[in-house]
């Protein structure tokens, strides 16, 4: 087995934990899974949101203001691993008129992250993700849509 075809491969997944309401705080999780040979070491995720108008473009901003905490004790992941990631963020849309923004399409919440690990011979990688709640009818309601950008590994 030659390096790059042992490599971990880290796969994350972004959905809501429960539907958004007005004022109910808002919990995010990041499903991940690790389709690599081997075992992604020191995982270290950083989750960030953001309320955006749709018609701009997405750019990833980390911050303080801005990023959610997590509740995590997942550290590596072997091959085939599943875990999943809890957002604790006392995030919420406090006025009607900003969940209507979200669910009509006009604004965008985004939940995107980055996630550093190593491999087995303790070379840093990076993957990131975004994803963004759009309503669409007769879809599952927790689903994230991707971003266009932002969803890469390095």
């Amino acid at each position: 087995m030659n390096y790059a075809t042992s490599l971990p491969a880290i796969f994350p997944k972004v959905e809501l934990v429960e539907p958004i309401a007005i004022g109910k705080q808002i919990h995010f999780k990041v499903l991940l899974e690790n389709t690599g040979k081997t075992t992604a070491k020191h995982m270290h995720p950083l989750l960030s949101v953001k309320f955006a108008r749709a018609d701009l473009p997405f750019e990833a901003i980390y911050n303080n203001a801005e990023q959610a905490s997590l509740d995590t004790t997942t550290s590596d992941l072997i091959p085939g691993g599943h875990a999943t990631l809890i957002s604790t963020n006392p995030l919420s849309l406090a006025h009607d008129h900003d969940v209507k923004a979200v669910l009509s399409g006009s604004w965008n919440l985004y939940l995107y992250g980055k996630i550093a690990y190593k491999d087995i011979l303790h070379v840093s990688h990076e993957v990131h993700f975004c994803g963004y709640y759009r309503q669409v009818p007769g879809a599952e309601p927790l689903k994230l849509s991707i971003c266009p950008t932002y969803n890469e590994t390095d």
